[in-house]
């Protein structure tokens, strides 16, 4: 298949293009602007890429007509919550009308599928209760305000499209390729190859989180794009709940240093407790393949190889 990936340079887009480009699919990335260093650079993935702003509808009905991919995946978004905070506009313009954009141009192309990348987020605060995918969205801030009108917007268009189109809302990622230093798995993982203390922020040590591997989310994209049905969100989750405290520490024990220390107070707050239930998505013969423990050890043993590549 031909498929198209919106924010193939991040985290969760340069692993799908990997598991795309495995499964023999024939990949083609778009991206804001070429960067010095991204999550494909760090995962060696050689894919061609375009640069364009989703904002630019001409841009993405170019990309379309020119690649005449049969699956989108729909990952450009502004994605880091304290930016969302600090830039509520930008948030919302990105991720509503790039959104937009995007399927437009496919309603004029031959696209089969289209996966729209949503968040656990945009449910909002129920209490640590495990989201399901019929529940309200109730967003608590800009970022979660943002996703939850994409993932809205996703849903509603699919109503009206030829092309079939679902929402994926997964939990809290990591995994290998992470470069954004701002997130504790992967700042952490940096800092224990230098035999430093992982950091955690001190408001977030009691965040009760869902934790997927991100190559798991990839395989979850690579189903749904094959038997997602139209107009519906599937939770992508692991079973596997823990605060950030408690990854730290599981960090700092594989790595053998220090006990998590504070990290600098950035002033956000998030939403204190979060899982899914991901039953929908594994009626589609899905299931986690990474248990927590070994996914960090994974990931951690990559950072090491990756700084060590970079020193």
């Amino acid at each position: 298949m031909r498929a198209l990936v919106t924010g193939a340079d991040g985290f969760l887009g340069a692993n799908l293009c990997k598991a795309l480009l495995a499964a023999g699919h024939e990949v083609t990335g778009a991206a804001l602007s070429r960067k010095g260093h991204t999550a494909l650079d760090a995962l060696g993935v050689d894919v061609r890429l375009e640069y364009g702003d989703v904002l630019d509808a001409a841009y993405l009905r170019r990309l379309v007509n020119a690649y005449e991919p049969q699956w989108v995946f729909h990952l450009a978004a502004v994605s880091i919550v304290r930016i969302a905070q600090a830039d509520p506009r930008r948030a919302i313009e990105t991720n509503v009308m790039g959104t937009l954009n995007l399927l437009d141009a496919c309603r004029c192309g031959n696209v089969e599928a289209v996966i729209v990348a949503s968040s656990d987020k945009a449910y909002g605060d129920y209490q640590g209760a495990p989201y399901e995918e019929a529940w309200p969205l109730k967003p608590t801030g800009a970022y979660e305000l943002s996703k939850a009108l994409e993932d809205t917007l996703a849903r509603g268009w699919a109503h009206f499209a030829t092309t079939r189109i679902c929402v994926t809302r997964c939990a809290n990622l990591y995994g290998p390729g992470d470069v954004n230093w701002s997130r504790m798995v992967p700042n952490s993982c940096r800092r224990i190859a230098k035999g430093e203390s992982p950091e955690v922020h001190p408001a977030a040590w009691q965040y009760q989180r869902e934790w997927l591997h991100v190559e798991d989310a990839a395989r979850a994209y690579l189903l749904l794009a094959e038997q997602g049905a139209t107009g519906e969100a599937y939770n992508v989750g692991s079973g596997h709940v823990a605060t950030a405290g408690q990854v730290a520490r599981m960090l700092a024990r594989l790595g053998g240093v220090q006990a998590p220390v504070e990290s600098p107070w950035q002033g956000i707050v998030e939403i204190p407790s979060q899982r899914v239930c991901w039953a929908r998505l594994a009626s589609l013969g899905w299931t986690p393949q990474w248990e927590l423990h070994l996914g960090l050890a994974e990931t951690l043993a990559w950072y090491r190889r990756y700084q060590g590549g970079a020193a």
